[in-house]
């Protein structure tokens, strides 16, 4: 009983979206994209909640995965832009939403 009461407190005092930023595509035609978009294009069966989880789901896959800043990216954007390179050649861009704020696609 204390063992259940013990989680659920962990649960509540620490909601996992409180803590990670809202993360968007970065697409070279549209701005800002949602990420339902990645789901569609890698057949995922779920949503991922920020770049490093679609590198896990790659990487469950069998992909060779890479994840970082983008080259020559500003120091104020380390962590808000991130390139999650795939061994299939893919290497989609996120962003947080503060950036597509700052580029004029606000969420």
């Amino acid at each position: 009983m204390y063992r259940l009461i013990f989680l659920l407190l962990l649960v509540v005092a620490h909601p996992v979206s409180a803590q990670q930023p809202a993360w968007y595509l970065l697409s070279r035609d549209d701005g800002c994209v949602d990420l339902k978009i990645l789901v569609k294009a890698e057949r995922l069966s779920r949503l991922p909640v920020s770049p490093n989880d679609f590198a896990v789901m790659m990487r469950e896959r069998g992909e060779e995965v890479t994840v970082g800043p983008l080259v020559d990216s500003p120091a104020e954007l380390i962590g808000k832009v991130v390139q999650v390179t795939v061994g299939n050649g893919k290497a989609p861009v996120f962003v947080t939403e503060d950036i597509c704020r700052t580029i004029g696609q606000g969420r």
